[in-house]
């Protein structure tokens, strides 16, 4: 790994980290997960909190778990696999933030320009760019 590589993994690994405790948390406490997202389970129809242990808590786990395992693994693995992991979770937190972006302009008459989504967009944005920055890093040489 050379010097311009080594900040932007650290970067990658924090961010994963983050993504990962999400994950864990959402898988552990389903409630929280909930409670991020500001949604609940609609209650005529059952089985609701195995959508969040799911899709905030698995998923989460997992998508940044193998960022953090290629970066562990990256003496067998690769820059490649390091790039490739890192840039997938980095999309997956770039469409979180272009969707809520769109939300806030298209759906602006149901108040979704929050405070909450703001910060959300943001939050969004510093991890896609974390995790992105393996990838990046290599395009500009």
């Amino acid at each position: 790994m050379e010097d311009a590589g080594h900040w932007t993994w650290i970067l990658a690994a924090i961010a994963a980290c983050v993504g990962t405790i999400m994950g864990l948390l959402s898988l552990i406490n389903p409630r929280w997960g909930a409670s991020v997202v500001r949604l609940a389970p609609d209650p005529r129809w059952k089985g609701g909190w195995a959508e969040f242990r799911a899709s905030y808590g698995g998923a989460l786990v997992l998508l940044h778990g193998a960022v953090l395992l290629t970066l562990a693994m990256s003496f067998q693995a690769g820059a490649g696999a390091v790039m490739g992991a890192s840039f997938a979770a980095s999309c997956y937190w770039l469409g979180m933030a272009i969707g809520r972006i769109v939300s806030i302009i298209a759906d602006r008459e149901k108040e979704t320009a929050t405070g909450y989504n703001i910060g959300g967009v943001a939050f969004e944005l510093v991890l896609a760019g974390a995790l992105g920055s393996p990838f990046l890093a290599h395009l500009g040489g």
